[in-house]
């Protein structure tokens, strides 16, 4: 299992639409290879989401790309993107849960 995690950056007025927008679209694509899906709102800065998306592995994620649905989802959030997303792929290594 890995995760994805996006860091984001949206108007603060929008964030809540956004989180909405965004998370139904997941929801509806249930994208295969995908599994648990979580926002992070940032008490600091109220522009900053984080997206956290555990896939089985790399490439379920990767296999999605370019696709007519996946392509749909990155017009509609974009527009709601006030600068460009930083994103990667990571293990977790637990040390207390």
């Amino acid at each position: 299992m890995i995760h994805e995690i996006v860091i984001q950056h949206v108007a603060p007025e929008k964030r809540d639409e956004y989180i909405k927008v965004f998370g139904d679209i997941l929801l509806k694509n249930n994208y295969p290879g995908s599994h648990a899906i979580k926002f992070f709102t940032s008490i600091e800065d109220p522009s900053r989401v984080i997206l956290m998306i555990e896939w089985d592995n790399v490439e379920a994620h990767t296999q999605i790309r370019g696709t007519p649905p996946y392509n749909a989802m990155r017009e509609l959030t974009a527009r709601y993107q006030t600068t460009k997303s930083d994103h990667a792929h990571f293990v977790v290594h637990e040390v207390k849960s």
